[in-house]
């Protein structure tokens, strides 16, 4: 089995158990990514996308709260050009993915602090530069097609049903090598980092018996 498939079972599994008799919680995810790829020699979050889905949720007491997700999220890094400091270069890295993230959440009135990992799979992957779009060469480290990470964020509950949500979300394993194979304590690889907001909207609630 995958690591995405076993990953993505035993979430759904402990989500499932946890729910189990309890209420539960489904909504919809809207939102936008702001991105960057440490190890490119990039920097600042420039690369912008999309991040759409939904969720399920189900209170553990009245202050601990799980929640699964099933996320597109539209990640990568990018530099523009600065024509007018004589800079001609450009680079677009554009890398799509599925995720699945489960959390733990602690509510404090109108406020909720998630914690938790994600999985993503990678869906596609466009890279180009000033001269056009290109692929990376076959003798070359490859991107990764899976993505392992971490994140923590806060919502804010405007109404029962309509929650803004602030996060950031890294990559725990590389999701490409460096070309020279070489390592130096963290740095062994490019990782994600993504600050995401987006806006959850609650569709359907179902209390338990």
């Amino acid at each position: 089995m995958s690591r995405c498939r076993f990953f993505i079972f035993v979430s759904f599994f402990f989500f499932l158990e946890t729910i189990d008799g309890q209420s539960f919680n489904i909504g919809s995810i809207a939102g936008i990514n702001a991105s960057q790829i440490s190890g490119d020699g990039l920097a600042g979050f420039n690369k912008g996308g999309l991040l759409l889905g939904g969720y399920v949720n189900s209170d553990l007491n009245s202050k601990i709260n799980v929640q699964f997700e099933i996320v597109y999220s539209e990640k990568g890094s990018r530099k523009l050009p600065r024509n007018d400091q004589g800079d001609t270069e450009s680079f677009l890295l554009r890398m799509n993915y599925v995720e699945v993230p489960l959390m733990i959440r602690l509510k404090n009135n109108k406020f909720t602090y998630d914690v938790g990992l994600y999985y993503g799979r990678l869906v596609y992957q466009y890279l180009e530069d000033e001269n056009g779009p290109f692929d990376i060469p076959e003798q070359l480290n490859q991107f990764n097609n899976n993505d392992f990470g971490a994140l923590v964020g806060i919502n804010f509950n405007f109404t029962k049903h309509l929650v803004m949500n602030w996060r950031i979300s890294n990559s725990l394993s590389a999701v490409r090598d460096h070309d020279s194979g070489e390592n130096f304590r963290f740095n062994n690889g490019m990782f994600h980092t993504v600050l995401s907001f987006s806006m959850r909207y609650e569709l359907f609630e179902k209390n338990g018996s």
